[in-house]
């Protein structure tokens, strides 16, 4: 049966049109790539971003209500600082500490029930569960909190309390979580170096100065990096920086590639950082010009290097050389 209907969601209006059946919502695995996870969802997400007053950064959320006049609602909120990440250990507990106590305390009765320290898809968080009302009517908040790619992730839940099938829900929702590859999203402009070499580096990444006279552009996001580099010596092949990067002791592997039209030679090598106690992986994608070798390369550390790898590709993939 379809119906048209409305519901008064958490003090928004809400006209819906959606088919219901007896035995309540269709749940659905949801793929975010531009967020990087899948999630279960009981109806189709929507996403907004949220102001961050007096803060840099962005906050956006994707959001799937139950079709009930008294609905529960299920939200996922990704964080992402613009300048300065949240990596230390010490950063990061003080962060999720005050990150509860701001929630609890700005909800309407708000009132702890528990909260607890655990690694959630091998990152660091916390699970919570607190008591609050919504239009003065009880509801319980359940959810987690962690900390990823130098921001947070939040899986939250509000269920009417005297609904029996809070605690199921929750633990469809939560289960259902997995990260994935972040899908790469290009830029408006695209970049154009003065010799006709073009590239669209991600959306919302941060222009850098370049750094050496072989850097044609190099832009960054917190801690990963993408830079490009131009031999300016046609006889300087791919073939010779291939050797450089062999000799360097820092090679992983090499391959040819072919993004859309263009073949690629692919390296990928690693650098620790002892200061830090990390390592980092850079995937550089070489091609021949008359300009000698041309090199586009991403960097990010070691553990989560494979989540930024389609960013990456993606970003070579659009190099051009006139």
């Amino acid at each position: 049966m379809r119906i048209k209907k409305k519901l008064i969601v958490f003090g928004v209006l809400v006209i819906a049109s959606s088919s219901i059946r007896a035995e309540g919502p269709e749940w659905k695995q949801y793929s975010i790539e531009e967020s990087g996870f899948t999630v279960s969802f009981p109806s189709p997400p929507q996403s907004s971003l949220l102001p961050l007053p007096a803060r840099d950064g962005s906050l956006r959320v994707y959001q799937s209500i139950t079709p009930s006049t008294r609905p529960c609602k299920f939200s996922i909120f990704v964080g992402q600082p613009e300048k300065e990440g949240i990596f230390e250990s010490a950063s990061m507990d003080a962060y999720l500490t005050a990150h509860i106590r701001s929630m609890v305390a700005t909800a309407e009765g708000g009132k702890l029930q528990s909260s607890r320290r655990l690694t959630f898809r091998g990152q660091p968080a916390i699970e919570y569960k607190f008591d609050h009302r919504v239009e003065g009517q009880p509801y319980i908040a359940q959810g987690i909190t962690f900390m990823i790619d130098g921001g947070h992730v939040r899986l939250s839940m509000w269920c009417p309390t005297i609904d029996p099938k809070t605690q199921a829900h929750f633990k469809r929702f939560i289960e259902s979580f997995q990260l994935i590859p972040i899908a790469y999203r290009a830029v408006g402009t695209p970049f154009v170096d003065q010799r006709g070499i073009t590239f669209s580096p991600p959306k919302d990444w941060i222009r850098q100065q370049a750094q050496n006279a072989l850097q044609a552009a190099r832009f960054s996001h917190l801690t990963r990096s993408i830079q490009l580099l131009v031999a300016g010596n046609s006889a300087y092949t791919c073939s010779n920086f291939r050797t450089e990067m062999q000799a360097s002791g820092r090679l992983k592997s090499a391959s040819a590639v072919q993004l859309g039209d263009q073949q690629f030679i692919k390296l990928m090598i690693f650098e620790d950082v002892p200061k830090y106690q990390l390592r980092l992986t850079t995937v550089q994608y070489c091609i021949n010009s008359r300009f000698g070798a041309v090199v586009l390369t991403g960097t990010e550390e070691e553990s989560m290097f494979s989540r930024w790898a389609q960013v990456f590709e993606g970003t070579a993939g659009t190099l051009r050389v006139r």
